[in-house]
């Protein structure tokens, strides 16, 4: 039987539908922590059952976490934040966020603890989770700030004041995590902004946790130690998952999709708001709040698009998305400028490069720099070329929706790092019209 293991796409047209995005998957992930710090069976629904969350659900289990899935029900039975030792190393896969968050979470529970993780998460830095951890007492040993990381046996570790520069969600959940263990008052000065789902689903939760903003400054405050309680959590749809699907609409012609229970965490839909700038044509139909959470169903038309520049003030609210843009860039009239894009080359590949390389081969004039990027769009792209993709899902799926607007298909290298975030993207895709293949590699 012949091997179908990579996509191919293909110019497409009237992209139409009404469809329902996986679960988010940065909401999944805290859900799955969260319960095992809750005392008894938490239900949660709509979990995004991804590579990256199984890593995290399998981690846990190896902790002594009992988790049962029923049909769109995953079932936790929470310890009360009470872990057994791991018999072996907690492998994390391709998982950033378990095991940032996992790290934050076992720091102040004087537990020895190994963290792996495959080739591409143990490129990843460690040092900006590690570091502020410190400051409480926690004790580390780590491959020069890479993983594999052990944690140390830390027999009193002591809140204190931290300030978090980098605005990441992913280190100041950590914090946050490894407070709520510890006796007495731990503050968080947040620098620069970030996703908040970690403050949204405690505070559900019940965890005292206050919150004090100061223009764009924002002050944690976590009271410890406490245990959660136990609610039920549902899962809305990953608007960085909607985000491919909304991009294809716009680009594709004669097009119009509707996205059912999307996440809009205002952190998160920065892509909306450069995307209306560039003329995108959308409409939110209807909102409403789960587990703190805003969600919403939402219109997606055909777009002429056209090039702006996109302030580097955004870009913790759509770094996620800065691959996928990249591509409604590409076919917007004129230039689009992105600035600010440090952040870009620490995520599962250096995306700024392999974005940049992938849409030159693939005919996009741009020009790249060290933290920025000029790409000079057209209404017409060639495309015709297998795009290497450095195992990284948001590469490969970018440059598929590239292919459903480019007169030449596009062919991706690989596939299978795809299910750690959107396991049936490609069937969605073809839900709604699109024409995408499964090829041999």
């Amino acid at each position: 039987m012949r091997k179908t293991n990579t996509l191919k796409s293909y110019k497409s047209k009237s992209l139409i539908g009404i469809i329902n995005i996986p679960g988010d998957k940065s909401i999944s992930q805290r859900a799955v922590i969260f319960a095992s710090l809750c005392f008894g069976l938490t239900k949660i629904f709509g979990l995004l059952k991804s590579k990256d969350v199984l890593s995290t659900v399998n981690a846990l289990k190896n902790l002594g976490v009992k988790v049962k899935f029923k049909s769109d029900i995953c079932e936790i039975s929470g310890t009360g934040g009470t872990f057994k030792k791991p018999k072996k190393p907690l492998d994390l896969g391709n998982s950033g966020t378990g095991v940032r968050l996992l790290i934050g979470m076992l720091s102040s529970k004087n537990i020895e603890t190994t963290f792996e993780g495959d080739k591409s998460l143990s490129k990843r830095p460690m040092l900006r989770v590690i570091k502020p951890l410190e400051k409480f007492g926690a004790k580390f040993k780590s491959n020069k700030g890479k993983l594999p990381l052990k944690i140390l046996k830390s027999d009193y570790l002591t809140p204190c004041i931290v300030d978090e520069k980098i605005g990441s969600a992913q280190v100041k959940s950590a914090l946050i995590l490894s407070a709520l263990n510890l006796n007495g008052t731990t503050i968080i000065n947040e620098v620069v902004p970030s996703r908040d789902h970690t403050e949204n689903l405690l505070k559900y939760l019940g965890a005292d946790i206050k919150i004090r903003k100061k223009k764009l400054e924002k002050k944690i405050i976590v009271n410890g130690p406490q245990t959660l309680n136990r609610k039920k959590i549902k899962i809305c749809g990953d608007f960085s998952s909607a985000s491919f699907l909304i991009v294809a609409a716009m680009v594709c012609k004669n097009s119009k999709i509707v996205l059912k229970n999307v996440g809009i965490n205002y952190f998160r839909i920065g892509l909306l708001e450069v995307l209306k700038k560039m003329n995108g044509k959308f409409k939110i139909l209807k909102k409403w709040t789960e587990n703190g959470e805003k969600v919403a169903d939402l219109e997606i038309k055909s777009s002429n698009l056209k090039g702006i520049k996109v302030s580097g003030d955004i870009s913790t609210r759509l770094i996620d998305e800065y691959p996928i843009l990249f591509v409604a860039a590409s076919f917007a009239k004129g230039t689009t400028e992105f600035i600010n894009l440090k952040e870009l080359r620490y995520k599962e590949s250096d995306r700024l490069s392999a974005m940049s390389e992938a849409l030159e081969k693939s005919g996009v004039k741009l020009k790249q720099e060290k933290d920025s990027i000029k790409i000079f769009g057209s209404r017409k792209q060639n495309g015709g070329v297998k795009i290497k993709t450095y195992n990284d899902h948001r590469v490969a799926m970018s440059m598929l929706v590239f292919g459903l607007a480019s007169d030449e298909p596009i062919k991706v290298d690989d596939i299978s790092m795809i299910k750690t975030s959107f396991p049936n993207f490609a069937e969605l895709l073809k839900k709604i019209g699109a024409k995408v293949k499964y090829v041999q590699k």
